[in-house]
């Protein structure tokens, strides 16, 4: 190929990355590294190519912003993970952050309105709804999931370990004596949710205590509706000893209904703020916010710089922070 012809997609093809890649090694961007700068400029010395006006004014098409989109960002976790988000991009990038409040149309229009052009990539904590419209968006724009997939997509996604989490609370009330243990959680349709009761099933049945279904509780977190469910475990014949949550939200659902979060029988998912000074102290099972942004991140930004690798599934381990009557914190495998 003479040098006059070779354009920046033949570079991009020798090189083995995207074009936008080879724009940003051009205008010496500092977020591409060093193998993959000095591989865009081998390729262009192979094809002699040089630079014109119109390749560089590629430049312009990058928005210097990536965007956080989640379903809820007055859940604690979700704003943890927004805040682990914006320090792990530093001056790299300007993060927009955008609340879908379970809205699902909202959420499309959302994310068609981002990547048509105004982000270069979107973290997304998706909603449990269907997305047919993503298959389009992922053509044009880099999507890492976070905290849950979505459904039906083939995307890079960094999770918490969900069911090993749920699995280390419910082992260790069951050291304590407890057999019949509740599980509150959120909606069935949501992923975190589903793994985390397939966590709390699992470590009964692996002790040999067969799941009673009247102890499972799953809806969207109410007060109202949760204290009516709490009162009902409470007088029936054989009530639990026990308490697990499936997330912060519920956890508070059950704090307003008057239910006692710090009793050393009850287990939360999810940390969230003052929960180690409230009455004491609650237990926990703590996710790690800030690996799993800074993950969500830093694959985020190898997608904009180089689409080619396989998309992964990333998991990041939890801690069960026990702080009733005793401050004591086991660390869980990833």
């Amino acid at each position: 190929m003479s040098g006059d012809r070779a354009t920046m997609k033949d570079v991009a093809r020798r090189a083995g990355v995207s074009t936008k890649t080879v724009s940003r090694v051009l205008n010496k961007e500092v977020y591409v590294s060093d193998s993959i700068r000095e591989r865009v400029q081998a390729a262009m010395r192979e094809l002699s190519y040089r630079p014109n006006p119109a390749a560089q004014g590629l430049r312009r098409s990058s928005s210097g912003s990536i965007a956080f989109v989640c379903e809820d960002i007055s859940e604690p976790f979700a704003a943890q993970l927004a805040l682990s988000i914006e320090h792990a991009v530093g001056d790299r990038y300007v993060v927009i952050i955008a609340s879908m409040l379970g809205d699902a149309k909202r959420e499309r229009e959302t994310l068609e309105s981002l990547a048509a052009g105004h982000v270069d990539g979107i973290v997304l904590g998706p909603t449990p709804a269907p997305k047919p419209y993503l298959a389009r968006i992922l053509h044009s724009t880099p999507v890492v999931c976070l905290d849950r997939p979505a459904r039906g997509h083939e995307t890079d996604v960094v999770l918490s370990d969900n069911v090993g989490g749920m699995t280390a609370a419910v082992n260790h009330l069951i050291a304590k004596g407890h057999e019949r243990i509740a599980y509150l959680g959120d909606a069935e349709d949501v992923f975190t949710q589903r793994e985390r009761l397939a966590g709390y099933r699992s470590a009964l049945l692996e002790a040999g205590i067969t799941p009673d279904p009247s102890l499972i509780y799953q809806h969207t977190p109410d007060s109202p509706r949760i204290g009516k469910q709490l009162a009902w475990l409470t007088q029936t014949p054989n009530p639990p000893t026990a308490f697990v949550s499936g997330n912060s939200l519920t956890t508070l659902a059950m704090l307003h209904a008057g239910f006692d979060v710090a009793s050393a029988s009850f287990i939360a998912f999810d940390d969230f703020p003052l929960a180690d000074v409230f009455g004491g102290g609650i237990n926990v099972i703590a996710q790690d916010p800030d690996a799993l942004g800074t993950e969500a991140v830093h694959t985020l930004l190898r997608r904009i710089d180089n689409d080619a690798a396989p998309v992964k599934t990333t998991r990041i381990g939890t801690r069960l922070v026990i702080r009733s009557h005793a401050v004591h914190e086991t660390p869980l495998a990833s």
